[in-house]
């Protein structure tokens, strides 16, 4: 199995080295991603498949960079900056002279450089979008006001920090990586979505770097279809379940357009939304789409039906953190930790295939 999979093993006992499995998985990357698709195929011909009620949600998963590695761009520069300094100098002292290859354990200088220039050019390019967005405000206030239709202040120059009113950052291990709030505070990682059957198989995977589930329930939802239709299943949705953090009156206007049957809570905690300030309480019910949702929650079917995405997706996501020891990514980049999380999905459908086979 080893040779077939271009694997050597040693003569002891045919275990491969781990630097061989990691450049197995960087060289198959995309091959290994396929095999989430080719495996619900198997879980399709066994009759494991049924689409008749599905629960999504989504994980937070660390990346393997640090949250200390995150820095702002004026840092970033500095470091670029005494890096050309440091080769400059080096160049001066060699005479001009061509170096000789670079060895494989001083490449990763290299790399490094490349990760630093790549995460400025996305600080740069992102605070150019800001001070962008601010001349468009400006532009609008300033057609209002010669309209008569001029309200408040003009917008300034500079554009509204963060909520915590830091300077961005951006993770030089790891430009990939976005800062992600979970149960226990702060990581830099991604955002691990998955669609489960009420049989607990995953019929649909995608990480993200975006940290709101809310932007991510219709990408996710294509995404399943893309997948199924991938493994020969018709992607025809009925009912899905999902949280309150995936509620909005856009997501439940286009899964009426959709024919979707979309049941999620309008608030994380129903039962004490009526005690929060009237200024801070989210008014979703006082749309169309949102109006109906809470309409089909609060049927007996709908609230019966609402409770299984706890023990559906819930328990999954146990299982692949726990038992599958995915709490964080051993590979750098968004399309590498795809792969990832994707062939760590296809794993767990495996083991279910295995213990249906076994116990029928």
């Amino acid at each position: 199995m080893l040779a077939r999979c271009g694997l050597p093993g040693d003569r002891r006992g045919l275990h491969p080295d781990h630097a061989t499995i990691a450049r197995f998985r960087a060289r198959h990357e995309k091959a290994l991603g396929a095999l989430f698709s080719q495996v619900l195929r198997l879980l399709a011909a066994e009759g494991m498949v049924s689409l008749g009620l599905l629960s999504l949600d989504g994980t937070k998963l660390a990346g393997n960079a640090a949250q200390k590695a995150n820095r702002t761009l004026p840092q970033i520069g500095k470091i670029l900056a005494e890096a050309a300094a440091a080769d400059a100098a080096d160049d001066a002292r060699d005479g001009g002279n061509p170096e000789p290859a670079t060895p494989r354990v001083l490449a990763r200088r290299a790399e490094r450089r490349e990760r630093l220039a790549r995460a400025r050019d996305r600080l740069a390019a992102e605070d150019q979008a800001r001070h962008e967005a601010q001349r468009a405000k400006q532009e609008a206030w300033d057609a209002a006001a010669a309209a008569g239709k001029r309200r408040g202040r003009r917008p300034g120059d500079e554009p509204r920090a963060n909520r915590a009113g830091t300077e961005p950052r951006a993770n030089i291990t790891d430009p990939d990586v976005r800062v992600m709030r979970n149960q226990k505070g702060y990581v830099a990682g991604y955002n691990g979505q998955a669609v489960v059957t009420a049989d607990k198989v995953i019929v649909g995977a995608m990480l993200s770097q975006h940290p709101v589930d809310r932007t991510l329930l219709h990408p996710l939802l294509d995404q399943c279809r893309g997948q199924l239709a991938e493994a020969g299943i018709r992607p025809k949705l009925r009912t899905v379940l999902a949280d309150s953090g995936h509620v909005g009156e856009e997501n439940f206007a286009r899964a009426g357009q959709d024919k979707l049957r979309l049941l999620a809570p309008l608030a994380k905690d129903p039962d004490r939304a009526a005690s929060r300030p009237a200024e801070r309480a989210r008014h979703l019910d006082q749309y169309p789409a949102a109006v109906r949702a809470r309409r089909r929650l609060q049927h007996p079917r709908g609230r019966e039906d609402c409770k299984l995405r706890a023990r559906t997706v819930e328990p999954v996501f146990g299982q692949l953190k726990s038992g599958q020891k995915l709490s964080m990514m051993s590979r750098r980049g968004l399309a590498a930790c795809e792969s990832e999380w994707l062939l760590a999905c296809a794993d767990r459908n495996l083991r279910k295939l295995h213990r249906h086979r076994v116990e029928g």
